[in-house]
């Protein structure tokens, strides 16, 4: 049986990384993971929790390492119990380096931490500011555009650098075309992708 693959995505908000995701996501037999999504999903049910995360998306904030487990999880657990997918593709976690080494725990229980490798689609600041100006998403005025970039400097960098020292870590380059980043992403992932799945 050959293992099961674990990738994730990471980069500076606006970086792509969840149109790359698709694209791999649609090519691929891995279960495509937003935490994002999940999150913003979760910000709809207007519970205490729910209405905690919106204020926390809102203000461009830190989601505590444990909501994020338990959102992760009940995902997990159905993945472990299929037959269809042969990988774990994550759009933009693991973000801080506690929840790095927590969800390695998590995936060697699985027997899911064979075979990884974490992209990191690169784009400087003033880039990333430019593109979330021009998309205009409700969590995307100016100063929560800065609160996230700052915040991605202050933990997800030092995360990026946890995977590099393991020989995980690949860099692409971001500030190129959608395409020309999923041929970068294909040609050096050509190694771990699977070759026997169209």
């Amino acid at each position: 049986m050959k293992a099961f693959k674990f990738l994730a995505i990471l980069g500076r908000a606006g970086s792509g990384k969840g149109t790359q995701a698709e694209l791999l996501g649609q090519k691929f037999p891995f279960k495509h993971i937003s935490t994002g999504q999940l999150l913003r999903d979760r910000a709809e049910n207007k519970d205490f929790l729910g209405k905690k995360i919106a204020d926390i998306i809102n203000a461009g904030g830190l989601i505590p390492t444990p909501v994020t487990f338990m959102l992760w999880m009940p995902e997990l657990e159905a993945l472990a119990r299929q037959t269809e997918y042969r990988g774990l593709l994550f759009d933009g976690s693991p973000r801080k380096l506690h929840e790095a080494e927590m969800l390695n725990d998590t995936l060697e229980l699985y027997g899911w931490d064979k075979d990884m490798r974490v992209l990191n689609i690169g784009i400087s600041e003033e880039e990333a500011l430019r593109r979330l100006l021009k998309r205009a998403r409700s969590d995307d005025d100016e100063q929560s555009i800065k609160n996230r970039l700052a915040w991605f400097t202050t933990h997800v960098e030092p995360t990026m650098e946890y995977y590099r020292k393991k020989g995980l870590l690949v860099d692409i380059n971001g500030e190129q075309s959608v395409e020309d980043v999923q041929k970068e992403i294909l040609l050096k992932l050509a190694d771990f992708l699977p070759n026997d799945y169209s």
